[in-house]
């Protein structure tokens, strides 16, 4: 009985590590997790539990690394340095004011609209282009991928109810 309840309680996690990784995938992220998640039985809160979190560590180590390896390329690349500080400075000096203004919400929903390039990665990249201090865009990110993810959710959602209806 015991051995049984082991590999049951080992197939569940299984699953939610299935759930946690594809979430984590760069042009899918939680647009195919939830899906996945739902498919294979999980509820919807347990899936989002690890949806969520799989979606937002790329970007958090994209916020981590974005910093440091850009001053080491520019410290290895006279080319690169003029070609990043050029792109810096032409992209803080244009959007500033913008961003100054509307900087997070755009930053959020940017995250949280479903289009491949649009996830936590890419709100990473743009978050360290203007700046952002990393508390900050991570803070912005987790809410994008929080919206993301009841956008989704409504969606598959909505369509398994009129699948269901229809047939």
């Amino acid at each position: 009985m015991r051995q049984a309840n082991t590999f049951k309680r080992q197939k569940m996690l299984t699953k939610e590590l299935i759930v946690f990784f594809s979430a984590m995938t760069p042009g899918f992220d939680i647009k195919i997790a939830v899906p996945i998640g739902l498919s294979m039985g999980l509820s919807l809160p347990t899936t989002l539990l690890f949806a969520i979190p799989g979606m937002t560590v790329p970007g958090a180590i994209a916020l981590a690394v974005l910093g440091p390896l850009s001053t080491w390329v520019m410290k290895k690349s006279q080319r690169l340095n003029i070609f990043f500080t050029k792109l810096f400075d032409k992209t803080r000096k244009k959007h500033s004011k913008n961003f100054g203004k509307f900087g997070a919400i755009f930053l959020i929903l940017f995250v949280a609209f479903p289009m491949p390039g649009s996830g936590s990665v890419g709100g990473a990249i743009v978050a360290f282009l203007f700046g952002v201090n990393y508390w900050k865009a991570l803070f912005l990110i987790s809410i994008g991928v929080g919206l993301a993810a009841i956008l989704v959710s409504a969606g598959v959602e909505s369509i398994t109810s009129l699948f269901n209806f229809i047939f």
